[in-house]
């Protein structure tokens, strides 16, 4: 009887406890970046500009040159390209891509988990080090995040409209030196569309055949260039509907999938009152049973009452133990409302964007206004299972009823941004100035139980219940509307989150060297962050949740930096050139005692003109971020079903589970009946228990671009270690990290206490200590390729693109060691949400009007590292589970036509139909039917016609 609800939080930990913070997968080409498309992309069509715009600065560096490569890998994605596999979002662009597809990422498909920005929020994630160590510009400055509740910090991709992003253009490496703090693993920079010649009116649409999680966009953008400037202008609406159990087989009935050796199905059989109906043998959410001690009493299929409680009697169930010949349960899992419960939850977005990028006599003015409204619906079912006495006795019991589970998000962004910049008379020198700032107004609302009416007596201030929760109407959900009207209350609260930006920097050349000109780039960053999340009152007043204080802090952040690009040798046998470049960054955060500082250092060595070589290794710094300091000291009270995994661990399939909550003395039927709720304390670490994380990061890689084809190879290695990470851990993932893992004990105990095996309240969890902490250690390395050819025939030009990016290290140590944090062996490679290879492959053919596409992904297998595929089901041994996640090949096919005044392009996504794979229920007990729900690359829409309309007044 575990919540629904759970913390995803930004850390890889034992069996998902916690994810880095999704959905359908489908290839992103991507390209290395050029200085051409840099400078293409930073030029005003005006010829009336202050500056030499020959010279400007790509992403990767701060330093302005006319002929500059970075020494970071940086590679780019385009909207164009993208659109033409169907995808209508930013989020989509960035997470479909072969480095994004390698992690799990946040999408809206996580409405019944509690994530990082609230319900709806979508961010990106580099590496698997998480969203909040991923830095996303805008047109190279910070916009602030946006989101809902405390935990608000990481940039949430809904805000921005894709009628005007040109490309996204992503920093391989650690660029902490370069950007700040949040770069520890790379950075992304969303670059876009700087001029607009006629006013473009934009419709698509994406249906799939199955029905659920249609989308449909619609956009309008316009420019208006003048003698010494230019404006643009768009306003963007976006829709996307539910997709929910019901419309999918995959996830509409959760089976055991259990073998004998001979691969026969050994499934349990559903005895229940469903048995011989459509609901029957789906074990999605126990209900309509009532605990009395070690009792279940389970509704009789012939209506017939053994006990207190009419049309009930005592459960029969049957294991294969002392040689039965088959398994069987009595308790329904099945009802037929919980199809409705939301995988995908319905989101609408409306977005508005200015620009303006004017130039004067001795300096240009450029500046961006941002404004979008997002609302997310979310709807699930949930277990209400309160302790009360049995009418007329004084028995306590404990009923297991369905009760609604919603939640509805609005969320208002604001971003302004103003940029001067100017040159020094004839020198090499320029300066700029930015002025940015953002805010976040987020309103929510979450349907919950209230708690003083509840009459829980294992709870305290619960009063006398309001309902008679033994009424068969309630247990089985057919009065589930009128329970809620009686216990229903929306909490509500509101969240804040204000950001400003000023920095200043000035660039040019020092002086000159035989190979060239010592260039550099100096300059000072303030940054001020606020938070305030209000949680109305009603929240404290919720069942089975713990009281929700409020989060209310700010940060201030002073900065200082410094990049020097250094040319050695130029024009010698196995030289073309070879360049130097280092860079450094000091700061002094108000929350943080002292100051600290990170550096970077680079080479850049051209063989010969088809051959570079490149590399880098350098530090990155990320200070506690406001929510991580300023959560609202919090004590509640958890249900004990609701978060101790020995409750009848004898029953369960867990075998981890089962062989340490025996090695506890714990019995296989214990109950935890009679027992009080266990008090669960959280805090975040202003108290100065968090320490600032710290990193090193470490890239080498190759670029071949020969003469004599369009073509260009560029292989990175890649190898970050990231060391005193900063995660948060709930009270059922402690419980469930200290007794489901491999190894017991280990440190997720020492956070929890348990009364001992005798005596009063035997077993009982009494506390946990839910909080922010620093872990251990994370390193992943790996090699990521990139390919791009071009090649015009007779019939029309050919376009070959692939990504493809291989971890060869994911290790992962939340405490000193991996027996400490739980695991058989810290290196968690190839886990769900994992996998070890990812990659795409686009083809493309232009012939006149047409232009013809098919693009390829692939997503090698993954499985739990910590898990046998051998186990003992139900009192059977060497019983055989799914404990793999399998493979995927994902197929695109687009065709467009291009006219001077319009464009239409039509396709269809997952040609093949390709479902997810499934896993065995004993492998992760959150899933959403028999699919791991942090498994976030594969698709769960399946072939999908996708239709754009693009037309030019």
């Amino acid at each position: 009887m575990r919540k629904t609800n759970r913390l995803i939080t930004p850390s890889r930990l034992p069996l998902a406890l916690a994810v880095l913070a999704c959905l359908q997968a489908a290839p992103v080409l991507a390209q290395e970046s050029t200085r051409e498309e840099a400078a293409a992309s930073s030029a005003s069509k005006s010829d009336k500009k202050a500056t030499d715009l020959d010279k400007v600065t790509v992403t990767g560096s701060l330093i302005r040159r006319a002929d500059y490569e970075t020494t970071s890998p940086v590679f780019t994605i385009d909207t164009e390209r993208n659109a033409a596999q169907g995808q209508t979002s930013v989020s989509e662009f960035l997470q479909k891509s072969a480095i994004g597809a390698a992690e799990t990422q946040i999408t809206n498909q996580f409405g019944g988990f509690t994530t990082n920005g609230g319900t709806g929020v979508q961010t990106f994630s580099l590496r698997g080090l998480g969203a909040n160590r991923t830095l996303i510009l805008l047109d190279g400055q910070r916009p602030g995040p946006a989101g809902t509740r405390g935990a608000v910090g990481a940039f949430d991709l809904n805000v921005l409209p894709t009628a005007v992003l040109q490309r996204a253009e992503i920093v391989k490496d650690g660029s902490s030196s370069i950007y700040g703090s949040d770069a520890v693993a790379g950075v992304v920079n969303l670059i876009t569309k700087k001029n607009f010649e006629r006013p473009e009116l934009t419709i698509s649409g994406r249906v799939p055949t199955e029905g659920g999680g249609e989308v449909f966009s619609a956009s309008l953008a316009n420019g208006w260039n003048f003698d010494n400037g230019s404006i643009v202008a768009a306003v963007e609406w976006y829709r996307q509907n539910e997709l929910t159990r019901g419309d999918r087989d995959f996830f509409k009935c959760a089976e055991d999938i259990v073998w004998d050796d001979k691969g026969n199905r050994i499934d349990r059989v559903d005895r229940s009152i469903l048995a011989g109906t459509n609901l029957a043998n789906c074990q999605n959410m126990l209900h309509n049973v009532i605990d009395v001690g070690a009792t279940r009493y389970v509704p009789s299929t012939d209506g017939s009452t053994v006990g207190p409680f009419p049309g009930y009697r005592p459960r029969a169930n049957q294991t294969y133990a002392n040689g039965n010949p088959l398994a069987t349960y009595q308790e329904p899992y099945n009802f037929p409302a919980y199809g409705q419960s939301q995988i995908i939850n319905r989101q609408e977005r409306k977005t508005v964007y200015f620009a303006t990028d004017f130039g004067f006599d001795s300096f240009n003015w450029k500046t961006q206004f941002l404004y979008n409204n997002r609302t997310t619906d979310n709807f699930a079912w949930r277990q209400f299972f309160p302790t009360v006495l049995i009418p007329g006795t004084t028995t306590r019991a404990q009923p297991v009823l369905p009760f609604k589970s919603a939640s509805e998000t609005e969320v208002d962004y604001y971003y302004f941004a103003n940029k001067f910049d100017g040159g020094f008379g004839s020198s090499t020198w320029g300066w700029e100035v930015n002025a940015n700032y953002s805010h976040s107004s987020g309103k929510y609302s979450n349907l919950g139980i209230r708690n003083s009416i509840s009459g829980d007596i294992g709870r305290p201030g619960t009063g006398t219940a309001a309902a008679n929760y033994f009424d068969p109407g309630y247990l089985n959900g057919s009065k589930v509307d009128e329970l809620v009207s009686i216990l229903g209350v929306w909490a509500k609260g509101k969240t804040t989150y204000d950001q400003t930006t000023v920095n200043a920097v000035f660039s040019g050349e020092l002086f000159d060297l035989p190979a060239g000109a010592v260039a550099t780039a100096v300059g000072v960053e303030y940054r001020n962050y606020k938070i305030d999340d209000q949680p109305g009152a009603d929240f404290a007043d919720i069942w089975g949740s713990t009281t929700a204080g409020r989060t209310k802090g700010d940060e201030k952040v002073k900065e200082a930096f410094l990049e020097l690009d250094v040319p050695v040798i130029k024009g010698v046998p196995g030289i073309e050139s070879l360049s130097l470049n280092g860079s450094g960054r000091v700061f002094k955060y108000d929350t943080v005692s002292g100051s600290d500082k990170v550096w970077k250092f680079g080479v850049n060595w051209q063989i010969i003109p088809s051959l570079r070589l490149r590399g880098t290794i350098g530090t990155s710094y990320r200070a506690p971020g406001l929510y991580e300091l300023y959560l609202g000291n919090q004590t509640g009270f958890q249900a004990q079903t609701a978060i101790d995994p020995c409750i009848r661990w004898a029953e369960g399939n867990n075998s981890n589970a089962a062989a340490n909550c025996a090695a506890a003395g714990i019995p296989g039927d214990y109950t935890a009946a009679g027992n009080s709720s266990a008090t669960v304390f959280t805090r975040g670490g202003a108290g100065g228990d968090l320490k600032p994380e710290t990193s090193r990061a470490r890239s080498l890689g190759l670029v071949f671009t020969p003469e004599f084809a369009d073509l260009s190879i560029a292989i990175d290695y890649f190898d970050y270690e990231v060391s005193d990470q900063i995660t948060a851990l709930s009270a059922a993932s402690i419980l469930e990290g200290c007794y489901e893992s491999t190894t017991y004990p280990n440190r997720y105990c020492d956070l929890m206490r348990r009364n001992p095996n005798s005596g009063a309240n035997a077993n009982m969890v009494t506390e946990v200590y839910a909080q922010y902490l620093n872990i251990n250690r994370q390193r992943t390395r790996g090699w990521d390729l990139t390919l791009n050819w071009e090649h015009e025939f007779s019939f029309g030009k050919f376009s070959l693109d692939s990504q493809v990016t291989y971890t060869v290290e994911d290790t992962a140590e939340l405490f000193d060691s991996a027996a400490a944090s739980g695991l058989s062996s810290s290196d968690q490679l190839g886990d769900f949400g994992r996998p070890d290879l990812v990659g795409n492959l686009g083809l493309s053919l232009e012939r006149g009007d047409w232009t013809y596409n098919w693009m390829t992904q692939y997503i090698a297998s993954t499985q739990d590292p910590d898990l046998s595929e051998t186990f003992t089901y139900q009192g059977r041994p060497n019983s055989y589970r799914d404990i793999t996640a399998g493979s995927r090949w994902y197929h695109t096919a687009s065709v467009s036509y291009e006219q001077a005044d319009w464009q239409i392009l039509v396709g269809v996504s997952n040609v093949f139909d390709a479902k997810p794979p499934l896993i065995s229920s004993s492998v992760y007990s959150s899933r959403y039917g028999n699919t791991h729900p942090f498994a976030t690359q594969y698709d769960y829409y399946g072939r999908t016609p996708f239709v754009r309309l693009k037309y030019k007044f």
